[in-house]
């Protein structure tokens, strides 16, 4: 019997590919990070609910952090906190793709989400 991939799937928003550079602040010390600070990543898809990125830091689940999206067709950018939800290996030995939940997200950034998710006019 076959799985219902409905019934699996957990995100309650529709998600879109979207390449963009992100920077991650943690907002919280973590013990195991020797240097904190604003980390760079880059965007792999997003949604109005949350974020997935590719990271080269490994965040502990349920981080939260304070994230900065910049792309091209969003000039002001978008700011949000949200928690790190989960981490999964890559290919590679350093880098980690995380995924991150949007928990506070301002009128203007939700604004902005919403516009990038609208399909383009035909």
């Amino acid at each position: 019997m076959m799985a219902d991939t409905k019934a699996d799937e957990r995100r309650m928003c529709e998600r879109m590919s979207w390449a963009c550079q992100a920077r991650l602040l943690p907002l919280s010390l973590e013990l195991s990070m020797p240097t904190p600070g604003i980390r760079h990543a880059m965007g792999r898809d997003i949604s109005e609910g949350g974020i997935q990125v590719w990271s080269d830091r490994l965040f502990a689940v349920k981080s939260r952090l304070l994230l900065e999206l910049d792309a091209p067709e969003i000039p002001e950018g978008i700011q949000a906190v949200g928690s790190v939800a989960w981490v999964s290996p890559t290919n590679s030995d350093d880098r980690w793709c995380v995924g991150i939940e949007f928990s506070d997200v301002g009128d203007t950034a939700l604004t902005s989400l919403r516009a990038l998710m609208q399909p383009p006019a035909a």
